[in-house]
Parts: structure tokens; sequence; C-alpha cells
């Protein structure tokens, strides 16, 4: 039955509270955690037919407790009716029909009158018949729910014991495992706590306060008193408050310096990530600015904001023109007459670590990027494929020969070559050391200040792009190619000694490497006549001509891996599943291609007529004879419907050519439509598997040609036509 109640139950509805106070919870699992709260609840209660409304379900959370509240639970279980099986008809009844005394003795020990029971077939009864056969006596009994208050004695310690995390703990005699060491369970139900113990804690009423400015207790007797409570003991429970209050209070202090936190920075990340951990870092958020020194705005300002937002957590402020301002805000966890302190503490660590920042900018800068290549004969890239400088080795002619297939990017071949050989120079620099997320970006600006060609310098900073889902892609035509050759030349390495992803292990992000592939070649243009095959042939060969490898059947595997990645691309593009198969079943040489023939797929199956020609095809197919080849002669077409056929078969071949060479695949799919009423017409009116050999070849002959149009497109059969399709 649905957990939502009924129109017009008179059950009585109270309020749940539920609290677990814990030590500081990590902020990056407390967004799981809270949704996996709210599930677990809403299935055991479901499960237990206690009804509730679901939408009226609330978690809250901070660092220090986890909250659930039910505002309308019903105060007991449903009733419901309980089926008991007992003996076999035969033994229960005699010749006569009368009871004997195994229906008496049962109907007795179930306390029903003998007039209550009944018999049924054991293939009506499900899962109660078990392994048994043939008629049974059988009673049907009413059985009164419990009250809620019995079964939450259950149902909550199973709700908090079902919450998995990462990486959990133990810190008592009840080897019970939790993110943090649990101090307190707060269980109210009907302004009554729910006895019970779990990890060693005996549940109650009594709740804490901010940990510093309130740690007082205080008893709980309803939601409404609690969050008042907790507001005025410096404690926001909703993370939404939180999220609020941290913008706005961000929001009015760059306001004051002049400033704004409202942009993306150099590094094309924005605040959003870094608001979320600050929202779930603190109880009560309040927000500080704090100043650093106008002397280190002479660095990069990559540097600066990376050592704000990677190292302390700080938000760097810009002024209107997007340059950045000696000034950081950060979020404290309290509020006191302290703050000028807590403040000044902040920007003592920030000005260590900028001056550690520029010190390593300094030293970096007295040797040229390309005076660092040679070593990188010192670096292993990974311990089978050799060195970084073998791996640059391979990507300067690898990157040389994308560029050189592709007519409209030749022209970024020298600036491809001379991206490449620097592309891994910046990796023994002490900046990107200190801050390994600057890697590529440090090598633009060295390259920049070593006067570089800007089109290379900007390839070394996006061949490492995207860096992560969602992530910008490289702009440059230079840096596209580059990204390619970086990513394919890792995918073939790994795979060639045998570290293929499989499961949830990718310890090379393989799969998030293979994706950006398919997403920088399907959204340039100059990548149309792309050859996957062509790539990762290149790439095989060199690392056979380095001699790290040679294995058989290597490029179908890659090429197998990369089918997949196009697959999960077109996914997240919302093709539906059949139809991705329907491309991705032919062959993908050419990724843009076969999303040009997914899309216009998609666009194809709104067509009124396409679950029609869909049957029609799907029936031609299942006629023909397997591995069936045959040539159509004219001259022994007889009937009227085979001539028709032929005839539109001849038109719609001459037209899909131009299509094709054009690539214009909804003109393609278009022409197939008008095949749709002859070859209807066609199984109305003749008979394909004649008597006669020849007719019968020849009307096989007609459905092998039809075939063939359409299997230059893809592979229709995949396509599920007459129904509504919802598996993605």
């Amino acid at each position: 039955m649905s957990p939502r109640a009924k129109e017009g139950s008179k059950a009585s509805r109270q309020e749940l509270i539920l609290e677990v106070g814990v030590e500081e919870i990590p902020s990056n699992v407390m967004v799981p955690t809270l949704q996996r709260l709210s599930e677990l609840a809403v299935e055991c209660l479901g499960t237990c037919a206690i009804q509730f409304d679901p939408d009226s379900v609330r978690v809250y959370g901070t660092p220090r407790r986890l909250i659930l509240t039910f505002p309308h639970l019903s105060n007991h279980q449903e009733n419901k009716t309980e089926m008991i099986l007992g003996p076999p008809k035969q033994a229960a009844f005699d010749s006569e029909g009368k009871p004997t005394a195994a229906a008496i003795g049962f109907s007795r020990s179930q306390g029903v009158a003998l007039s209550d029971l009944s018999v049924r077939h054991t293939d009506t009864l499900g899962s109660l018949a078990g392994n048994r056969k043939g008629e049974y006596v059988v009673i049907e009994k009413m059985v009164e729910g419990k009250a809620t208050e019995q079964i939450l004695r259950t149902i909550i310690p199973e709700v908090i014991a079902g919450l998995s995390f990462p990486r959990s703990m133990r810190w008592n005699n009840e080897a019970i495992a939790f993110i943090r060491p649990i101090r307190w369970i707060v269980a109210v139900y009907e302004q009554k706590v729910i006895p019970f113990s779990y990890a060693g804690i005996q549940s109650g009423d009594i709740s804490y306060g901010h940990h510093m400015m309130a740690p007082a207790s205080f008893h709980v007797k309803d939601f409404e008193s609690y969050e008042k409570d907790m507001r005025y003991r410096y404690v926001l429970i909703d993370p939404d408050a939180r999220y609020r209050v941290i913008e706005s209070e961000m929001r009015d202090l760059a306001k004051e310096k002049g400033g704004s936190i409202e942009r993306k920075d150099r590094l094309g990340t924005g605040n959003e990530a870094l608001i979320l951990e600050a929202v779930h870092t603190v109880e009560y958020p309040k927000a500080i600015c704090g100043d650093f020194d106008r002397d280190f705005l002479e660095i990069p300002q990559e540097i600066i904001i990376t050592a704000m937002k990677e190292h302390q957590g700080y938000f760097p402020v810009f002024s209107e023109a997007g340059k950045l301002l000696p000034n950081f805000i950060t979020i404290a966890n309290i509020e006191a007459k302290t703050m000028d302190k807590i403040r000044k503490g902040n920007e003592r660590v920030l000005h260590a670590r900028l001056l550690d920042a520029k010190f390593y900018f300094d030293q970096d800068r007295k040797i040229k990027l390309s005076d660092r290549v040679t070593a990188l004969k010192e670096v292993t890239f990974q311990e089978k494929l050799g060195t970084l400088h073998e791996k640059v080795e391979r990507l300067v002619t690898l990157s040389k020969s994308l560029a050189e297939m592709l007519p409209g990017l030749k022209s970024s071949l020298a600036a491809v070559e001379r991206a490449a050989r620097l592309s891994k120079s910046d990796l023994l620099s002490g900046v990107v050391r200190e801050f390994p997320s600057l890697q590529g970006v440090m090598g633009r600006i060295y390259a920049e200040r070593d006067g570089k060609d800007p089109d290379a310098a900007k390839a070394i900073e996006e061949h490492y792009m995207p860096k992560f889902s969602g992530a910008p892609l490289p702009e440059s035509p230079a840096g596209k190619i580059l990204a390619i050759a970086d990513k394919l030349d890792t995918i073939v390495g790994c795979f060639g000694i045998g570290l293929i992803p499989s499961g949830s292990q990718d310890q090379y992000a393989l799969r998030r490497q293979g994706l950006g592939i398919i997403q920088i070649i399907v959204t340039e243009a100059n990548f149309r006549l792309f050859s996957l095959r062509d790539a990762i042939s290149n790439a095989i060969h060199q690392y056979e001509k380095q001699g790290k490898f040679s294995v058989p059947d290597l490029d179908r595997k890659v090429f197998s891996f990369f089918q997949r990645r196009l697959d999960s691309y077109l996914q997240s593009k919302g093709v539906r599943y059949d139809l991705r198969e329907a491309v991705l079943l032919r062959e993908m040489n050419r990724p843009w291609e076969s999303v040009l023939k997914a899309d216009a797929l998609v666009a194809f199956s709104k067509h009124p007529h396409f679950g029609s020609l869909i049957t029609v095809f799907k029936r031609a197919k299942r006629i023909l004879p397997e591995g069936f080849e045959g040539k159509i002669n004219e001259a022994g077409l007889s009937d009227p419907a085979e001539e028709k056929l032929y005839e539109v078969i001849c038109d719609v071949s001459e037209k899909l050519g131009h299509h094709w060479t054009t690539r214009d695949y909804d003109k393609v799919l278009n022409e197939l439509v008008t095949l749709y009423e002859p070859l209807n017409r066609f199984f109305e009116d003749v008979l394909v598997m004649d008597k006669d050999e020849s007719v019968r070849q020849n009307r096989l002959s007609l459905l092998f040609s039809v075939s063939r149009l359409f299997e230059e497109f893809g592979d229709f059969s995949k396509i599920v036509e007459g129904e509504s399709v919802s598996k993605t």
C-alpha cells in the first residue's frame, strides 16, 4: 500500500524527529548521506505499512548532526489481512465433506470457527504455497496494526545502520562503524522519547547547540520549537539557509571592497563547489574579509587563486574589470568579539602560503621551459611505459600525424609540434609541484614569458582539457589536437600493458579521457574526417617503435572502448538506447558522423510513419535467409507491386548517393520513408516464398536491396517499434 495516507483515514497523525549527533562529518559526504537517510526512512516506513505523506519528509544536517523529520506520521500500522495455510483438503474433510480432526484442530489453533475455513488451490496462493501442490485449507485473518511508537524502536536503529560511507570508524566496544563517533541521539514521536540503544548511545530528547557558542543541552519536544531553539543556540540546521547566508554576506563584503565574487576565474571554475564545502563545514556561517599584500599581485593570479581556493578554502575577490583584488573572503563557524583576531590569523596563513608560491615562481623563471625537456628523461610516466620524455616524443609524432590527417587543421601543425615538445616540462617546476592542479596552466604562463608562440603556449594549457565532467573543452585548434594525442597515448599505453578499466576500477581515469576525446571530436567541424581507427593505429605504432609492447588485436580492444565512450556521450544527450545501438553497431570510425546519424535518427523517430516503416523493414529482414545476397532481374518482375517496389528502390538509391556525399542524414532517412508504401503493398499483394524458384529468388533480391539501403545507415533491426521506449 502507498505510504501516502488514504483520504478519509481516521488514523491520528503525529510528528517524528530524529537527530543523530556526531563529531565533525567531512563536507564531501554530507549531501549523499542526507539523501540516503531520507530514502532509508521512507523505505522502512513504507514496508511497515505506516501511513505518511512522502512530500512532507525533510532531512537537514550540519557537520555535527543528521536530522530527519516526518511531520505527519500515522500512530498505527494499517490493519492487514493475513492468509494462513492449513492441512490438505483430503486430510481436513472426509468423503462426505465433514470436517475431520485435522480441520477442527487447525481452526481451534487459529481461534476461528469451522465456517471460516475455505479451500484454495496452491496455484492461487503464490509464495505461500511453497512446494505444495493441490487443494489446501486456508483462513484469512485480520491482523491489527501495531502502534507506530513500538515499530519505531526497531526501524530507527535500522535506518541509522543502513547509512554507508566511503570510510568509517569504530570508537568503542560496540564495534559499530560510522563516519564519525556518535555522541547523542534524539528520537521523539508524539513528543515522547522512542527508547532504543545504538552504538552504545541511549536515545533521548536531549540535543545540544553550537559546540563553542552555546554548548548547553536542551529538551526537544517538536520540530518547530527545535528549529527555533537551534537558531537561538547558533545552529542553522538547513543547508539551504546556510547557503543563502554565506552567499549574501560574501556579496556584501566584496561590494565593500569595490569588487565581486560573482565570476568564473581564469581557471574556468566558479565558486559553487567551494560554497557547498563551506555550507557543510559550518553550523553558523560568518563571512570574514581579509587582505593580502598587493606585492603578491605581481605573480600570476592563477597561482594566488589556487592557493586561496584549494589550500585554504578562501574566496578570491575580483574588480569589475575582472582583475584580482588584494582581498579574500573566508567563512568562519563562529560569531565572536574576536572576529578581528580570526581575520588576522587567516591573513597570516595566506601570507605564508603566498610567500612560498612567490619563491617557487621566482625560482622557476630562472630556467626556460625548453631547458627542462631533457630532464624529463629522469621522470617516470608509468613503470612499464617509460619516462615522460618518451611520452613527449610520442606526442610530437602523434599530434603531427593527427594534424596532417585533417585538411582544416594543417595550418596548426607548427604550433602543435612546439606545444607537444614543451607540454610536460612544467611538471618539473616548483609551482606545479606545490600546486599540481596548475599543470598546463603554468606551462602556458612560462611559455609566454619565454617568448614562445601564443598558439603553442595556449595549447600547452588546453591539452589537459576537459579536466572533469562538464569542464571546458580546448578552444584552439592546436590545443584540441594535442589534447586528443595526449589522452589517446595514455589510453593506448594502458590498454597495451593490461591496465583496462573494469567495474569501478579506472586508475588512470581512462573513461573520462576517452569521453573527453569524443567531446572534442564531435564539437569541432574540422574533425568531421577524423578517423578513429587511423589515430589508434598511429598511437599503437609509436609504442611499438619504442619497444614498449606488441599486443595482438590491441586496436580492436581500444576501438571497442571508444565505442562505449561514444555510447555514453549519446546517452548524455538523451538519445534512447535502441537508437544508439542502431547507429553504433555499424562502423563508427568517424565519431562526428555517428553523432550526426544519431541526431537525425532521434528526429526521424518522431515521424508519423516511423514505427510502421521499422515494422515492415524487420519483416523483410526476417524473411531473408541468413547470408542471402541477390541481384534483381528486372525482366523477371511480373506483379505490379514488384515493379513499383523496384521503381522506388532505383529512385531512392539514386537520390541517396548525393545525400551520403553531403552527409545530409535527415534527407537520407526521409528518402527511406518513401519505401514504406511500396514495400507494404508488396507484402500484401505477393507471396515472397513462391514455389517457382526464379520468382522466389527475384523477390528475395528485392528485399535484399531494401535491406542494404537501410543498413548503409545503421542496424535498424535494433530499433524498438510500436511501443513506448523508456529505457536509456
